[in-house]
């Protein structure tokens, strides 16, 4: 659980915004300067409040995190190759292109280096198919770790009553 804290994107977030006080404490300074929270319950209070609201965005995230992982390692077991090495062979040709072109052209084009065209609607279609692969996929991810964590809240709830 520690890795998983420490790319916490609500932790890194709060932290660059926030600093060292992170979101909670960050929050009470704001509701502390602009006299919305004046006494000492009203502080603890919103204190509480803000600490479980940064605990539920941590757990939903992590809960994203592990879908993705989970997915990744579903497509490493799977049978047939396309299906795990498909988002690698675009990575490595994107990259091999941008290095040809960018980085590799301006040294050895007198060599006979030449860059590599690629039309611009294939580069939209690329784009766009990727696009929405990652999107949807994401979506999904989110929708499935929302409802693992409303889940786990009711059975939470259920044991409770």
């Amino acid at each position: 659980m520690g890795l998983l804290n420490s790319l916490n994107p609500v932790s890194a977030i709060s932290k660059a915004i926030f600093g060292d006080k992170g979101l909670t404490g960050g929050v009470m300074d704001v509701l502390e300067d602009t006299g919305l929270v004046k006494t000492p319950e009203e502080k603890q209070k919103a204190q509480e409040a803000l600490y479980n609201y940064e605990l539920q965005m941590r757990d939903k995230d992590n809960d994203v995190i592990k879908a993705v992982n989970d997915t990744m390692q579903t497509e490493a077991k799977s049978e047939h190759w396309l299906q795990w090495s498909w988002r690698p062979i675009v990575g490595i040709t994107f990259s091999a292109v941008v290095i040809n072109n960018y980085v590799l052209m301006p040294y050895f084009a007198k060599a006979g280096l030449q860059a590599i065209q690629i039309p611009g609607d294939m580069w939209n279609a690329m784009l766009i198919v990727l696009g929405v692969s990652a999107g949807t996929r994401g979506w999904e991810k989110i929708v499935n770790a929302n409802s693992k964590s409303d889940d786990t809240k009711s059975n939470k709830e259920d044991k409770a009553s």
